[in-house]
């Protein structure tokens, strides 16, 4: 059997469309994610989800099922993105949403008082990620998982290994401080500051900056723990999933784009950066490892925001359903997925 590698892209709170396809997969196969891969490999959101279906619960077992890993966007999803309140706060919840509302604001003008230049406070995913992963650490991983970060002090990615974890503790993170570095998406929350491997106050930030879709990333893996097994690189199949690419809008004309705020520049461009790395990585893969590869994605249809912190119940339903969607055009895919993976279990 080759080494199964399981890469989710990051997208925030799109991350509800791979959910989808992991629940649906796991159906098919009558099997739990954790035990249909050999290795997860996972950025911001995708980071999270990864190491959501290799927690373990009391028994051993995978505490969160694809079908309710991704319950953090419908249960949590206002906590870490809270939105502006219409009226005065009601209640001390309300006071704590209004108030992180309203630092977010002042975010772009860098005085966000909770935050610095950070739209959001990151007290509301901190305390979702602690409900969610507890004291777990790294090395309590059911399966092999690897979690991208960026470190702004020394200028380095950051790759979260369980397999480094079980081997030393100084690399046995806390799962909801690899959580939190992993989707720290700069203009969205501040770094982790953490001391970290002799490095006092490193900045961990998102692994988006480098690297989207960690498919490549998965491959890497995946080949080393084959030649670690006596196998060949041609041994590795990648899984890779991905949360959804925007429509090709009206065309830009030159002076549309010269005309464009710094801000929205700025934007613009990071975008071209992680969209254009997503697609480089799954051209590569294809041509180097060819059936081994299984790529799923989809475009975002009307009614489904491209916006990472778009969690209003609208935008969330739409998501549900376009990941549904997906499942249902790739069926004839998963169903052969499912085989190639449960072959010789």
């Amino acid at each position: 059997m080759p080494i199964r590698v399981l890469t989710i892209e990051g997208g925030g709170v799109r991350g509800i469309i791979p959910t989808r396809l992991l629940a649906a997969l796991e159906s098919l196969a009558g099997t739990p994610i954790a035990e249909l891969f050999d290795v997860l490999v996972g950025t911001s959101t995708g980071g999270m989800l990864a190491l959501g279906l290799v927690t373990p619960d009391e028994d051993g077992r995978p505490a969160y099922p694809a079908q309710s890993v991704g319950d953090i966007y419908t249960s949590h999803g206002k906590q870490i993105f809270p939105k502006p309140a219409s009226s005065l706060p009601r209640s001390l919840q309300e006071a704590r949403e209004w108030w992180s509302s309203a630092s977010s604001s002042a975010a772009i003008f860098g005085f966000n008082p909770e935050a610095g230049n950070a739209r959001y406070s990151p007290e509301g995913i901190a305390e979702a990620f602690e409900v969610y992963f507890g004291d777990h650490r790294l090395s309590e991983a059911l399966i092999d998982v690897v979690v991208t970060s960026y470190d702004l002090q020394t200028k380095s990615p950051v790759l979260f290994r369980s397999r480094d974890a079980k081997l030393d503790p100084d690399n046995d993170l806390l799962m909801r401080d690899a959580a939190r570095a992993t989707s720290a998406a700069p203009t969205y929350f501040p770094p982790l500051e953490m001391a970290w491997e002799g490095v006092e106050n490193r900045l961990l930030v998102d692994g988006g900056v480098y690297a989207k879709n960690p498919a490549m990333i998965g491959y890497i893996e995946g080949v080393t723990r084959a030649r670690e097994q006596g196998l060949r690189d041609a041994d590795v199949m990648v899984v890779s999933l991905g949360t959804g690419r925007p429509t090709r809008t009206q065309a830009l004309t030159y002076k549309e784009f010269v005309s464009r705020s710094w801000l929205k520049l700025a934007e613009d461009v990071f975008r071209a950066a992680e969209d254009g790395q997503a697609a480089l990585h799954d051209q590569v893969l294809t041509t180097l490892i060819g059936d081994h590869y299984w790529r799923f994605q989809t475009v975002l249809a009307e009614g489904a925001s491209y916006a990472m912190d778009d969690v209003s119940d609208e935008n969330v339903e739409a998501l549900k359903h376009l990941g549904d969607q997906l499942v249902g055009e790739r069926l004839e895919d998963l169903n052969a997925l499912a085989k190639r993976l449960t072959a010789g279990s």
